[in-house]
């Protein structure tokens, strides 16, 4: 069984035979080949998902829904492919959707929105205040640039990654992750300023 990270971080992985035989009897009518991909996969899609939403409940109900999309279009996957990367790709993208149709509040925690000569702000401005306001500004951000921006910093996606796992090009991950980092940048710079004085 492979190693996965307790973050859940999406991995260069490589086609796992068991997995592969394991969607086959799946496909074949043996519920409990999916029920040992579940129990494999369950735990670090988990962990992507409770850091994305926050919530054990959210995370929870998506890593079921996540399961339910991959076990209806299972006849699609290629099994030449690696199944944890479509698996991820799945609870991302249900994560995604549902930040768009709720407002989502996180804690700040490396988001690199002043970097290069600017004060960070977990050192000069440690209060509750700022750490409330930064929370409302990222739930602020539209859910695209809010998820790019959260798997960039918290999950360390590389631009790859996210171009792979979201379905978009490079270039507009690049510019979609600049955007919401400029915009934070620019709601928290009064809250950085008085947090100086």
């Amino acid at each position: 069984m492979p190693s996965f990270p307790e973050n859940g971080r999406l991995e260069n992985t490589a086609v796992d035979r068991d997995d592969a035989e394991a969607i086959r009897a799946t496909l074949q009518g043996d519920r409990q080949a999916f029920a040992r991909l579940v129990e494999k996969y369950q735990r670090p899609l988990y962990a992507v998902l409770r850091r994305l939403v926050r919530q054990h409940e959210d995370a929870d109900d998506l890593l079921q829904e996540s399961f339910l999309r991959a076990y209806q279009h299972l006849e699609e996957f290629d099994l030449r492919r690696p199944l944890y990367p479509w698996l991820y790709r799945i609870a991302v993208n249900l994560a995604l959707s549902s930040m768009r149709r709720r407002k989502w509040q996180h804690p700040a925690e490396s988001l690199d929105i002043f970097p290069g000569g600017e004060s960070d702000p977990e050192e000069s401005a440690a209060s509750s205040e700022f750490h409330l306001a930064l929370e409302r500004a990222i739930a602020k951000l539209p859910a695209e640039q809010r998820t790019i921006l959260l798997l960039r910093t918290r999950e360390d996606m590389s631009y790859q990654e996210l171009s792979e796992t979201l379905g978009i090009e490079v270039g507009t991950v690049m510019s979609r992750l600049a955007r919401a980092r400029e915009k934070l940048r620019a709601w928290m710079r009064p809250h950085l300023e008085e947090a100086r004085k």
